[in-house]
């Protein structure tokens, strides 16, 4: 299966007053079309950071990254953001859905902002291959935190997205729904050929999980 992102050598640093914070460390990670990787490390491990520079949201300070066959950090701020849009799709432990919004709008204005010709009828098929459907005319405060989430999801396969970085996406649901969760991301991934980089603290992940990363103090190895 084809490399969908290849990251060699990211370093990022946070100088602060009292010194540096070395929040990557030469990190090397590739994600393969068709496969789930949980990436597991305490809070401050450097996770969150990965998943920004992976996502075209940090820059770092070293180091170089391609996604999608797309040198990224060659890329003006412009076309970081069309890349994101077209390829990258994140998925947070809130959500971020748009409070005002139905779940089927949500995923409209994100398909209205891809240029699909037809939005409304896409969005209502997204949401029915998460098992939501009915949920299209509802708005995010009618929803469980496991609806939100399939929702969350649908939006960030919206256009054929061919990579869905998750940051702690199940920090909000309880032991039943996070097992959903998780086997629907590993799902997903392999029906679909995406690659999907799952960050947790959540050790029950692991069983759901083609591949086993850990970070630790900004550097990362294979379990």
């Amino acid at each position: 299966m084809s490399a969908l992102v290849e990251a060699r050598g990211i370093v990022v640093d946070y100088p602060l007053a009292v010194g540096t914070v070395h929040a990557l460390r030469g990190v090397d990670l590739t994600l393969i079309a068709g496969e789930a990787v949980c990436l597991f490390g305490a809070s401050g491990s450097g996770k969150s950071t990965l998943l920004n520079v992976l996502a075209g949201l940090e820059a770092p300070d070293a180091g170089s990254l391609r996604v999608c066959g797309k040198d990224t950090l060659a890329l003006s701020e412009e076309q970081r953001t069309a890349l994101r849009l077209r390829s990258i799709g994140m998925v947070f432990q809130e959500n971020n859905l748009v409070a005002q919004f139905t779940a089927g709008e949500n995923v409209e204005l994100i398909l209205r902002c891809q240029g699909s010709s037809a939005p409304k009828r896409t969005a209502i098929e997204l949401l029915g291959s998460l098992g939501v459907a009915e949920l299209a005319d509802r708005l995010p405060i009618d929803m469980s935190g496991g609806q939100r989430q399939r929702v969350g999801i649908a939006r960030a396969l919206a256009g054929d997205r061919a990579v869905i970085l998750c940051d702690e996406p199940t920090g909000a649901l309880d032991r039943t729904n996070s097992d959903v969760l998780f086997g629907l991301l590993r799902d997903l991934a392999h029906s679909k050929g995406i690659a999907v980089l799952i960050a947790t603290h959540d050790r029950d992940a692991e069983k759901y999980a083609d591949r086993v990363l850990e970070i630790s103090d900004g550097e990362l190895v294979t379990t």
